[in-house]
């Protein structure tokens, strides 16, 4: 009786909090509402999410998370499923916490089938003391923000421990990227279910054919760099080393082409069916989500007409290729944070020739602090962008001086450190048949979200 008050309780303290916020235009809201949660009632995550009727789904990885979680969210609902889902993205305890309160009831009841939850590489293992999944996917491992997670070893270390626990305590299928030889090489345990998926070719389609995506050097466990017959992006691709370890066969895999603002993917399922997808968003960043997607909810039985379904009519979260109208005029918002993430959102404004850009650099912890992956990224690829850049944010001198260093003309690059006069500068500036990209890193993603109430 006593229990079940502090839970009423940390579920009310989260919807107040949350209203509050929302209603005062206090930030997004997304994590302090949980974290207050969790002081009344430090279990009431697990309390919440293990009320799941269906499996629990949990979405980790580098790159692709949010997005690829979206999606499987979209589909689940298609095939009318309940679920509840930290659709914006925070992805530590205490916003996952803030979600699934937002979602339960006051009396402490979350009435749903899946709880699919995105959660933060670096914090899985501490999110399995509270629950478990039945599914975890993991999309990819590239480096990112290394002055806090160290390097990807031991990141890929951190989500094997996570599953080991896991499945101590229960069954559990993982889906993993066959063309990522770290993912592939987890869950390697025999009585672990396994499902790989990849791709077998990738084309560009109205693309700069001599434009090469970035790569990094993968290593084999026998510590030997791998061979590659293709190489996708990043250490993506078809890999093998002389000690024997290979990509594995993929269970779904597909042809994908990338158009500049959209992709169509062809899927050949486990039983050799084929159905295609038309994908309304750019790049193969988003072609690798959508197949994480995809393979994730044919393992739940869900039919490729309703995939296709909940794919087609997929609505983009903030900052995840979301384009806006900003006082009449269209804005395309993309979050970068790596990069090979980067690059990749690079490769998709490079071929937009009436696009104008504002880039938004932050070095606050949830970014990151350690900002030198601004010259692994290629920002080369604006050499050409005759257009006026704009960079904000607390290292938008940093950020200029990068795009210095890629050939960008200097009368081109404009430092406004202030986020909305820089957007209202931009704005100002934009010709009636531009865009304006808009490539905030996390941090100042979530200031952008909460000026952007303001338009």
């Amino acid at each position: 009786m006593i229990k079940s008050l502090f839970y009423k309780n940390s579920i009310l303290a989260s919807k107040l909090i949350g209203y509050i916020s929302k209603r005062l235009n206090f930030g997004a809201g997304t994590n302090f509402p949980g974290k207050i949660a969790r002081k009344i009632a430090p279990d009431v995550l697990s309390y919440l999410v293990n009320q799941s009727k269906r499996e629990i789904i949990v979405v980790t990885g580098t790159n692709g998370k949010t997005t690829t979680a979206g999606f499987i969210a979209n589909i689940l609902t298609k095939d009318k499923r309940k679920v509840a889902h930290n659709k914006k993205g925070a992805n530590m305890l205490t916003g996952i916490t803030t979600a699934i309160t937002q979602e339960s009831s006051l009396n402490g009841k979350l009435d749903v089938d899946h709880c699919i939850l995105e959660i933060d590489e670096a914090f899985f293992l501490k999110a399995v003391d509270e629950f478990n999944p039945e599914l975890l996917l993991v999309t990819n491992l590239f480096r990112d923000q290394l002055d806090r997670y160290g390097e990807l070893d031991t990141t890929a270390k951190k989500i094997q421990s996570a599953i080991d626990k896991t499945v101590k305590k229960k069954p559990l299928k993982v889906a993993l990227n066959a063309d990522d030889p770290m993912v592939s090489a987890l869950a390697q345990d025999k009585n672990i279910k396994k499902v790989y998926y990849g791709f077998s070719e990738v084309n560009f389609v109205n693309q700069d054919k001599t434009v090469k995506s970035p790569q990094e050097v993968a290593a084999c466990s026998c510590g030997k760099k791998y061979d590659y017959s293709k190489i996708f992006y990043g250490h993506l691709g078809h890999y093998s080393c002389n000690c024997g370890r290979s990509r594995p066969n993929p269970d779904i895999s597909a042809v994908a082409n990338i158009d500049i603002n959209n992709s169509t993917l062809t899927i050949t399922s486990k039983n050799a069916e084929t159905f295609n997808v038309n994908l309304n968003m750019p790049g193969l960043y988003n072609a690798y989500n959508a197949l994480a997607a995809i393979t994730l909810c044919l393992e739940l039985n869900i039919s490729p007409e309703i995939i296709i379904n909940g794919l087609e009519n997929y609505s983009t979260i903030f900052g995840r290729a979301e384009l806006t109208y900003l006082k009449g005029k269209p804005a395309l918002i993309q979050l970068i944070k790596n990069p090979i993430g980067a690059t990749e959102v690079l490769r998709t404004v490079k071929d937009n020739k009436n696009s104008k850009l504002l880039i938004i650099i932050n070095d606050n912890y949830a970014d990151g602090r350690d900002v030198s992956w601004l010259w692994d990224a290629n920002f080369e690829l604006l050499n050409n962008h005759n257009k006026q850049i704009i960079t904000s944010g607390i290292r938008a001198s940093d950020m200029a001086v990068r795009l210095k260093y890629a050939g960008i003309d200097h009368n081109n690059l404009k430092i406004i450190e202030n986020i909305k006069k820089a957007i209202d500068y931009s704005l100002l500036n934009l010709e009636n048949d531009e865009k304006l990209y808009i490539l905030p890193t996390y941090t100042a993603l979530l200031e952008l979200q909460h000026i952007l109430r303001r338009y």
